[in-house]
């Protein structure tokens, strides 16, 4: 090369060239390498002024002082995205051994395949050599392990006792902590044995994400309550005044109207737009968390939806992402059960644990609902499905008709009870066969016959089995095929119904009903008003004249409540009375019972809406005759307690 420049041009290329295969790891400061390496999926660099308030805690973990990073955020605040800059730039500057610990090896395999193949490893050119686009594996690049030069990746699930025995690394990584069980089994409790496996390093980094569960049983909000507990502080762009943490409870809104919804501040009371929230969220610095309490080498980070980043289509939403969380709300308010669409809101927007006590509420008021009994003689034109519970007891039976309509509204046409020794085969064969070949007489005409009835079988499983064989050898119209056993199941999260035909007792088949989660619908529906103009709800429950008053004091007895109790690594639901007085409760099991068996299939309105449609001058109306073998007594002449 006779060219002296180009000669020099590259001695110089060369120079810089070695000189960066020989750097010792780490040169590159981590913020930089995030800016200046990777890339993100759709190949543009990422920039920490899209969401400021990640920058600190991508730098608490290579702080050699923190023992301990936690991140209590809301649902997509990014803290997934944090943890995948922080193993690439260990990846590609300063190889270590990294172990990250997830609640199932299926969340752990996703993780590997959307996050770090998808996100990092495949967009990053530095790291395209660790990426997994073909498919094929070898023992060194799976997808729960993969190695690099200088140090390792595992990932494993909590589900899977003893994959970590002979784990060690550096950097480790828990993610949606709430979601690993707090059960200890043969192994300890996996998310203490994950944090031992870094203690022989001096330098090891421990980080820890997830938004929060159960109030006294979420595992990051302990973390969160051992550290120096940052939030994210705001100063309002109108006033001026002193910063604050902007929050879900300050949002205004005009009823039913999302599109006005405002976040106020509770300086200067002016009402922000959601414009003015992102600018105060992302516009004002990198040093604008604030700790809670001194810093004693655990450093946690809170921080809810209002640091929301990420853009929101003004065609669908003009208010902006304040009005997505007004809409939410609104939603959350009509939902057939408010609780449960509240928690999702309180946990994943609000990234606050969820407290059970806030369903603890009083059962309501028997009064009420027995004053606002309805006097209907036919079912109404709304109502298209009938179901019916038996309640076994030893001495009796109870039957209890409700009739539902599409919009989930409940409507109560009768009550019965059978007497007779329910060890006896006659009191099901004749009395509850003529008990449930009953018809009513509907609105449109027609008549309405049994769609569904289940029985109990918890407590006199092998008198129902018996029962049940009997049926299905001796066909009775109406009755057989529409009849199922069922079961309830007191634990919490366990659906309404499960729709999977199963032995729940013995030999007995049947269905499991939800029983707590069906208590905690029907109080809340039992809660429900009519509108200014006289409109009932969906899933409002109406009640006839027929209902007398121990069937309301009955129905509004038991309220479901949460005890602090750890069985299995999950807390428990424990049933709780109003008044020791009144503990019987076969109202609210007959209810149980209905919303289940209403439940069970998917029905065609239509063509139930049709098959009771009939014109009253060319049909012939027929009355099914009361059974004459046993008593059968109605709730208006009092129940047999």
């Amino acid at each position: 090369m006779r060219d002296e420049l180009s000669a020099a041009a590259y001695r110089a290329s060369v120079a810089r060239s070695l000189m960066k295969c020989f750097a010792e790891w780490g040169r590159m400061p981590p913020e930089e390498w995030c800016e200046s390496i990777y890339r993100l999926p759709n190949g543009g660099r990422f920039k920490w002024d899209f969401a400021p308030y990640s920058r600190a805690m991508f730098l608490s973990m290579f702080d050699r002082r923190t023992i301990e990073t936690d991140f209590q955020l809301y649902s997509r605040g990014l803290k997934s995205t944090v943890i995948l800059l922080a193993i690439g730039f260990v990846i590609d500057q300063a190889p270590r051994r990294i172990l990250s610990l997830w609640p199932s090896n299926g969340q752990a395999e996703k993780f590997s395949k959307d996050a770090l193949c998808g996100e990092l490893f495949n967009t990053t050119a530095s790291l395209n050599y660790l990426g997994n686009e073909t498919g094929r594996r070898t023992a060194s690049n799976t997808l729960l392990h993969k190695s690099f030069p200088g140090g390792l990746i595992d990932l494993f699930g909590a589900n899977a006792p003893g994959d970590m025995r002979r784990a060690k690394g550096s950097f480790l990584y828990a993610d949606e902590v709430d979601a690993i069980g707090m059960e200890t089994t043969d192994e300890g409790d996996q998310l203490a044995i994950f944090s031992k496996r870094a203690d022989e390093y001096a330098d090891a980094i421990r980080v820890f994400a997830s938004y929060p569960g159960l109030k006294g049983f979420s595992r990051i909000q302990a973390k969160i309550d051992e550290s120096d507990g940052n939030q994210w502080f705001s100063t309002c762009v109108r006033c001026g005044g002193e910063p604050f943490v902007m929050a879900r409870p300050l949002l205004r809104y005009e009823p039913e109207r999302p599109e006005t919804a405002r976040l106020e501040c509770p300086r200067c009371k002016a009402h922000l737009t959601d414009t003015e929230r992102y600018v105060m969220a992302h516009k004002q610095g990198f040093d604008c968390w604030k700790p809670a309490r001194e810093f004693r080498g655990k450093r946690g980070f809170f921080g809810n939806a209002m640091l929301w980043p990420h853009p929101v289509d003004l065609q669908k939403y003009p208010g902006g992402f304040l009005q997505m969380i007004a809409q939410a709300e609104i939603d959350a308010e009509k939902s057939q059960d408010p609780p449960r669409a509240w928690r999702v809101l309180v946990n994943t927007v609000d990234a606050l644990p969820f407290d059970p006590a806030s369903e603890n509420e009083t059962p309501p008021e028997w009064q009420v609902i027995f004053n606002r009994r309805e006097d209907y003689e036919t079912a109404p034109a709304e109502a298209l499905v009938l179901t019916a519970f038996v309640d076994v007891q030893v001495n009796r039976l109870e039957v209890g008709w409700f009739a539902t309509g599409e919009d989930g509204q409940m409507w109560g046409l009768d009550h019965a009870t059978i007497d007779g020794n329910t060890k006896a085969l006659d009191v099901w064969r004749t009395g509850l066969c003529a008990e449930l070949k009953r018809t009513f007489p509907h609105a449109l005409g027609g008549r309405m016959k049994l769609d569904m009835c289940f029985v109990d079988g918890g407590w006199a499983a092998e008198y129902v089995y018996g029962f049940m064989q009997w049926l299905a050898a001796n066909p009775v119209e109406g009755v057989t095929g529409r009849t199922r056993a069922s079961k309830g199941i007191g634990k919490h999260g366990h659906p309404i119904i499960d729709r999977v035909w199963r032995t729940i007792a013995r030999n007995l088949k049947g269905y499991h009903m939800g029983t707590w989660e069906a208590k905690d619908l029907i109080n809340q529906r039992l809660r429900m008003q009519p509108d200014e103009a006289g409109v009932f709800p969906p899933g409002f429950i109406h009640l006839n004249k027929n209902f007398d008053e121990e069937f309301c004091r009955q129905l509004c007895t038991a309220v479901p409540t949460l005890v602090f109790e750890t069985v299995q690594g999950q807390p428990e639901e424990v049933k709780k009375f109003l008044n020791e007085a009144h503990f019987k409760d076969e109202a609210l099991d007959i209810a149980v019972g209905n919303l289940a068996a209403f439940r069970l299939r998917r029905w065609n309105f239509d063509a139930k809406r049709q098959e009771l449609t009939v014109d009253p001058e060319t049909e012939k109306k027929t009355e099914t005759p009361e059974p004459e073998t046993f008593s059968v007594g109605r709730s208006g002449g009092g129940w047999r307690l």
